[in-house]
């Protein structure tokens, strides 16, 4: 008795959502507003910084 079984799926390659669970694209759609934050608290922080480090080169001299 031979059953052959002729519906089985064949086997494919994983796509890059089915392999890392996310991809970059739907990650960026969805994370957007968190990305722009940090990149504006960034964007302060090193202001803030190079605001400081010219205000105390020129009280230095």
């Amino acid at each position: 008795m031979n059953i052959q079984q002729e519906h089985l799926p064949k086997d494919k390659p994983a796509t890059e959502d089915q392999e890392w669970g996310f991809s970059v694209e739907t990650f960026l759609e969805d994370n957007w507003l968190y990305l722009l934050a940090i990149i504006f608290l960034l964007g302060i922080f090193y202001y803030a910084r190079y605001s400081w480090r010219k205000r105390h080169e020129n009280g230095s001299k």
